[in-house]
């Protein structure tokens, strides 16, 4: 959130409107005339006296006037009135950029110069006393004069007037008072020992070793008449204070009237302006205060603005606004750190910390924005004696995240406080060992927010800790084993997670994300972990993605506590490569490279290296223009096109007659003739032709497209070769053709890159095997199936369609049937086949079947097994089946085996009529209102029939419904209560 209080604005005239277009006499009575009659006669000499100098000064020549505590309100008013007007200070008050005018910092220093002159940059800025004696300006109606500063500092503390001012007793009261306003933003305020004395103003600035930015001087300005001190505006800054004001003879208090006075004059000096109101809360306010010591908050506010915050200069850097400029924070585990009156300072800063830390340390961080409200600003009314609340922490709505040692990931992050309200996150555990990095940033507003920061990281706890140990593909579906992904593969991977915590894990939960172009068929994972134990994940995941596409998977391990494991892999299906056949920018040459040649005809002049015009970094090959027939071609290096083409790009920039003169590519595939390389319908081209040459005048590519006329920028030109001409080689030529006229510059070229791409993966051909799952092919058992088995050991992304191939005696569709076009389903494993016998009554003894895969196709590999032999057992009459069993003919009502079913019966019903203990038992069990004899598959009899017949009474039967059914035999009362009884008979 967003959020200014604006109060209307002044009628307030800019510098130049106020000096160009009215009257000295007419500003001064356009003052508030109320105020004026509360000035004596000689105040309102000296006011317009002041205004009169404003006039007639530059900006960095206007000073501002600093007061004693005793001055009357009213003077300060009208001074602060002549501020306004002039625009040294601000005719309107905007809450959330108070203090100081725009640019209104130091541009130009003798440290850094022009550089780190922006807003927020760090600078770093000298100062330095002058000797005594140096020419100074005074007030408005006084001459030049000569500082007695040291003599004025030796009769006060004592001390030496002309050795060393650092040796002064008096020095450490203006280091000290220095170094409190460096520290209340990114400045550096260096004490410079010499001083050359040459003249106070604005056209000596600081010079390392000869003088200071800011020079220290004094003079009697106006006794004890109220006026302590002038200070000048950057990039003027010099400060100078009236020796003869005696209350700097008051130095009880560590001198705090003179210190006060010192780093109210630097506020000055470093660009701020006065402010109000006057109520002893703000070190910038017109008059002196003994209320407190040094800058207070609303310095800290407006010098952040202008300067950045402490840390923004540290080590060699002038910023913390990035990863690679972090401030470290030195972390102690236990303690907490606490950083006072840091900021943003404007929409575009953000704050980078750095700190060390050890998984399973806990971290704890604390923005806080501002510190309070208070009354700010003028008002609408003259004066300086109201304002309007300031509340300093509603400037920005801050956000805090951590992020992990890349500086990019973000870990955890707070930014749920509405505006004024402070972040914070508590008991985050780091997931690693290593560096990590805060950020803390605002929103849109473009002003600085005062914020406190607060790090604690707390001692580790005993807890399970789980990291990635390994991972590994251990089986592949393409009959390739190679060990990686290839394109349309699934495959079967391990990952290894080890528990390195002191305590086990509890009950683990993993979950699974994958990129749109993989398919998860299945995973395993561990469900706890001991500290110490390694468990393995193991996950089947398939791809549908093209040669060197990614697959990329996102792991997560929660606990009973929460997230203990969060990682991301990737893998690439097969490789990619885009191999760099030349890289050329013609830099550091003198001549073309290596394997490039130039060859011209008629006038047409070499191509060489020149400096004349470039893309980067300052040289490129070039052709001149020519006003004669001829023509120069660059040729480039034969290669060999990869796999998967290429693109060939470069930037150019000509200079040709339009129309007339020419420049085009070529292009020898395999040592052929050179044709023009745009104009192929298979070539992609960015950048191409622009017209074409006229016919009529000799040019050699009359007629024909090309690049003419001028081009005045170096412009690319990318062109994507076929795919068709992999494994061609290749050779380019830059051809520029002139006609006999007149000549313009001609054809620069750099930049010329020619990549290739190349392919290695290899083609997903899964291997698939057959194999008998169960039951045989009997003409006397024709519902009872063969059943074959077609798997691959990992289920497959996309179906695949395998056509069979049969082979044998038997006759496909006259003796069997079988779906010839099976199909594995995508996803799965396995699939069934049944293989059904057709019965033909026909004695042909035992006929054979093979059934294979079919090898050399090319979307699968025939497995280990990739055939199954069967053989189709002919149809049994009574006559076969009793030579099969007793040699002979048998009497059918006999029972030989003992077992209560006679020769016919075991006949029908398949079991062996020799073995006693093969028999069938009648065991009827009632489904949906009818029986099930649970037999199981009984034979086909053609020429003898199974009946059975119910009765209410025993004594009369009559048929019922009989239908096989897969357990046996499903019978259909006509009664519900009945008695059966089973007949076996020959037809």
């Amino acid at each position: 959130m967003i959020s200014s209080i604006n109060r209307p604005e002044r009628s307030s005239l800019s510098y130049q409107e106020s000096w160009n277009t009215v009257t000295l006499e007419s500003l001064f009575h356009s003052l508030d005339p109320d105020l004026l009659s509360k000035l004596s006669e000689q105040d309102r000499l000296r006011l317009k006296s002041y205004l009169g100098h404003l006039e007639s000064s530059k900006r960095m020549d206007q000073p501002w006037l600093c007061w004693d505590g005793d001055v009357k309100e009213t003077k300060l008013a009208i001074y602060h009135e002549i501020e306004k007007l002039s625009g040294l200070s601000g005719g309107g008050y905007e809450i959330l950029a108070n203090q100081f005018q725009p640019k209104e910092r130091w541009t130009k220093t003798a440290t850094d110069g022009f550089a780190f002159a922006a807003q927020g940059d760090a600078s770093i800025i000298t100062w330095s006393i002058v000797p005594d004696g140096t020419s100074i300006p005074g007030l408005m109606n006084q001459s030049a004069a000569g500082s007695n500063f040291r003599a004025w500092m030796a009769s006060v503390y004592g001390g030496s007037v002309n050795g060393p001012a650092s040796d002064q007793p008096w020095f450490q009261i203006f280091e000290s008072a220095f170094e409190e306003m460096a520290g209340t933003c990114g400045l550096t305020l260096v004490y410079e020992p010499l001083d050359d004395g040459v003249r106070v103003d604005s056209l000596n600035p600081g010079k390392l070793g000869i003088r200071g930015d800011i020079r220290i001087a004094a003079r009697e300005l106006d006794g004890n008449s109220g006026n302590l001190a002038i200070a000048f505006p950057p990039d003027h800054g010099d400060m100078i204070f009236d020796s003869s004001d005696g209350i700097f003879q008051i130095t009880s208090g560590s001198s705090i009237r003179l210190f006060n006075t010192v780093t109210h004059e630097l506020g000055h000096s470093l660009g701020l302006a006065h402010v109000c109101p006057i109520n002893q809360t703000k070190l910038l306010e017109p008059s002196l205060t003994t209320s407190f010591r040094g800058p207070q908050f609303d310095e800290f506010q407006s010098l952040q603005r202008l300067y950045g915050d402490r840390f923004e200069l540290h080590g060699d850097f002038r910023d913390n606004d990035t990863v690679q400029a972090a401030k470290l924070i030195e972390l102690v585990e236990g303690s907490r750190v606490n950083f006072v009156r840091l900021s943003i300072d404007d929409n575009s800063d953000q704050d980078f910390y750095r700190f060390e830390g050890l998984v399973g340390q806990t971290l704890n961080v604390e923005v806080v924005p501002g510190e309070g409200s208070y009354l700010e600003g003028g008002e609408a009314d003259s004066g300086c004696s109201q304002g309007i609340r300031f509340n300093s922490a509603e400037v920005h709505d801050l956000s805090v995240q951590i992020l992990a040692e890349d500086g990019e990931t973000i870990i955890f992050q707070s930014a749920s406080g509405d505006l004024g309200e402070s972040e914070r996150i508590e008991q985050f555990r780091l997931p690693t060992t290593g560096s990590f990095y805060l950020r803390v940033s605002g929103d849109q507003t473009n002003a600085a927010q005062i914020y406190g920061l607060g790090v604690e990281l707390t001692a580790r706890v005993p807890a399970p800790q789980l990291e990635l140990f390994g991972h590994r593909i251990i089986e592949e579906s393409g009959s390739i084993k190679n060990g990686r992904l290839d394109p349309g593969e699934t495959i079967r991977l391990a990952i290894e997670i080890r528990n390195r915590g002191e305590l086990g894990s509890g009950l683990l939960t993993t979950n699974i994300l994958l990129s749109d172009n993989a398919v998860l068929f299945n995973k395993s994972s561990p469900s706890r972990l001991e500290p110490g134990e390694i468990g393995v994940i193991e996950i089947v995941v398939g791809t549908t993605g093209n040669c060197g596409e990614f697959l990329t998977l996102s792991l997560k391990i929660e606990g009973e506590l929460g997230e203990l494991l969060q990682e991301n892999l990737g893998f690439e299906a097969g490789v990619l490569t885009r191999p760099v056949v030349f890289d050329v920018d013609f830099e550091n040459l003198n001549g073309l490279p290596g394997a490039w040649n130039s060859d011209i005809s008629g006038s047409g002049e070499e191509w060489d290296v020149v400096s004349s015009r470039w893309d980067s970094p300052i040289q490129s090959a070039f052709a001149p223009g020519r006003d004669s027939s001829g023509e120069a071609s660059l040729l480039s290096p034969v290669f060999e096109l990869a796999s998967s083409g290429g693109s060939l790009s470069f930037s150019h920039l000509y200079r040709l007659e339009p129309g007339f003169d020419g420049a085009v590519l070529e292009v020898s595939r395999d040592g052929g003739e050179w044709v023009d390389l745009l104009i192929d319908p298979s070539v992609i081209t960015i950048g191409g032709y622009n017209r074409s040459i006229r016919e009529g005048f000799g040019s050699a590519i009359m007629g024909q497209q090309a690049w003419s006329g001028i081009l005045e920028v170096f412009t690319p030109v990318s062109v994507k070769l076929p795919v068709e001409w992999a494994g061609e080689m290749l050779q380019f030529r830059w051809r520029v053709v002139h006609d006999a006229s007149s000549a313009l510059g001609g054809w620069w070229i750099d930049n010329v890159k020619m990549e290739m791409l190349a392919e290695d993966c290899e083609p997903h051909r899964p291997e698939v095997t057959l194999t008998l799952k169960n039951g045989e092919l009997d003409e006397n058992y024709p519902d009872s199936p063969a059943t074959l088995a077609l798997e691959t050991n990992l289920p497959l992304v996309s179906s695949l369609s395998i056509p069979l191939e049969v082979l044998g005696s038997a006759t496909f569709l006259e003796d069997y049937v079988i779906n010839l076009q099976a199909v594995l389903p995508a996803g799965e494993v396995f699939h069934e086949i049944p293989v059904r016998v057709i019965p033909d009554f026909i004695t042909e003894d035992t006929e054979t079947v093979l059934i294979q895969i079919p090898s050399g196709d090319s979307a699968f590999v025939e497995g280990e097994s990739f055939s199954v032999p069967l053989m189709i057992s002919d149809l049994l009459n009574i006559n076969t089946w009793s030579n099969l069993f007793f040699g002979d003919k048998v009497n059918l009502l006999a029972d030989s085996d003992g077992d209560g079913f006679d020769e016919l019966s075991e006949y029908l019903l398949g079991t062996n009529p020799s073995l006693g203990i093969d028999k069938s038992a009648f065991k009827l069990v009632a489904r949906n209102e009818k029986y099930i004899w649970p037999i199981g598959n009984l034979p086909n009899r053609p020429d003898a029939t199974l009946e059975i017949e119910s009765s209410s009474d025993l004594e009369n039967w009559e048929l019922v419904q009989v239908v096989r059914v897969p357990e046996g035999l499903e019978i259909t009362p006509k009664r519900p209560k009945s008695y059966f009884r089973i007949k076996f008979s020959l037809n």
